[in-house]
This record gives structure tokens, C-alpha cells and sequence, in this order.
């Protein structure tokens, strides 16, 4: 009789301890793919835009000079007007910033004239690549809080930059269309 109440009270508890292992089974699958908020014109002004102007402005002022309240790091990561993330913290984060973010360039989504960002090319692949591998450099650079290890890797910046621009967004400069190839010069 005792093995029965028991088996009673254990039964109901082996039954609710093996449904609620179910669902964690099924947390195994694959999540769903990224989606876009942004058209690409909002995402470069909201991260590489920034960022990498605190990267430049580095070139030729030290955050944590007296003249920290004009320099791009302060006024990124000013927090209610307190030196919280400015300095070179500041720095270092934004070059992170730049190699955490580039692959959410890999996400398909609209260009600002509505055109599909071209995400799948090779060429826009291998960007993205440069710009994480820049940012990681940049960031090499800001531990040495040396201005000039600053001003070697801005070229490391800017080409990364312009490995997608020259093609893809410049193009409006020449009469193009943004997020559409450059056709080969005749």
C-alpha cells in the first residue's frame, strides 16, 4: 500500500518533468535569420559613421588633452556631460564597435532608394572582412594611446571603407545609382 501512495504522489511529477523537457528540446532548432530595421544609409550613419570619425579625430588629438571636450570621442560617448566612456576607452570601443558591427552589413536589406543592398557579392563580402579586420587593428592601435600608432591605422580605416564605397556608394557622385555595381569604364 505504501509503494502505491508513492508511486501515486512520484507519478504526476515524472509526467510534468517530462513535458517540461520537451520544449527545451525543440529550443535546439535553428534560429530565424537577422532581420533588417534599417536601410543601409541609417545603419552606416548609426555605426560606422561615428565610430570611425572617433577613430580619425584620434589622429591629431588625444582624448584625455584639455581639449577633450571638442574631440569626437567625447561627444560620442558623453553620458550627462561625464568623462564615463570618453578617453581612450572611448577609442578602443569604437574601433570594437566598427568589427562587432560589419557583419550586420551582411544582412539583406534596402538600400535609402530602395534598392536591395548588394550583400550576396563577393567584393561586398570581402569589404565587410576588411572592415572587421580594420577595426581589430584600430583597436591594437588605441591600447598603445599613441596618436601616431592612430594616424598609421586610419589608412587601414579608410581603405577598408572605401573597398565598398568607391563601387557601391560613390557611384552617385558619376551619375550612378547607389547599392548598384559601378559598370567597368569602356
Amino acid at each position: 500500500m505504501k509503494r502505491l501512495r508513492l508511486l501515486v504522489l512520484i507519478l504526476p511529477l515524472l509526467i510534468t518533468g517530462c513535458r517540461a523537457s520537451e520544449p527545451a528540446a525543440a529550443a535546439t532548432t535553428t534560429p530565424a535569420a537577422p532581420k533588417a530595421h534599417m536601410n543601409m544609409l541609417q545603419l552606416m550613419r548609426a555605426f560606422p559613421f561615428p565610430h570611425s570619425n572617433v577613430l580619425f579625430d584620434a589622429q591629431t588629438r588625444d582624448p584625455i588633452g584639455p581639449e577633450k571636450k571638442q574631440s569626437m570621442v567625447y561627444s560620442v560617448y558623453r553620458w550627462q556631460d561625464s568623462d564615463t566612456y570618453a578617453g581612450w576607452e572611448g577609442v578602443e570601443n569604437s574601433a570594437l564597435a566598427l568589427a562587432e558591427m560589419a557583419p550586420l552589413l551582411l544582412t539583406p536589406r534596402k538600400c535609402a532608394n530602395g534598392l536591395p543592398a548588394p550583400v550576396d557579392q563577393t567584393d561586398w563580402k570581402n569589404a565587410v572582412e576588411g572592415l572587421i579586420s580594420a577595426g581589430a587593428a584600430a583597436h591594437q592601435a588605441a591600447l598603445t594611446k599613441n596618436l601616431d600608432e592612430m594616424l598609421t591605422v586610419s589608412e587601414t580605416v579608410v581603405n577598408s571603407c572605401s573597398a565598398c564605397h568607391d563601387k557601391y556608394r560613390d557611384v552617385d557622385l558619376e551619375g550612378g545609382t547607389r547599392c548598384q555595381a559601378k559598370a567597368a569604364k569602356k
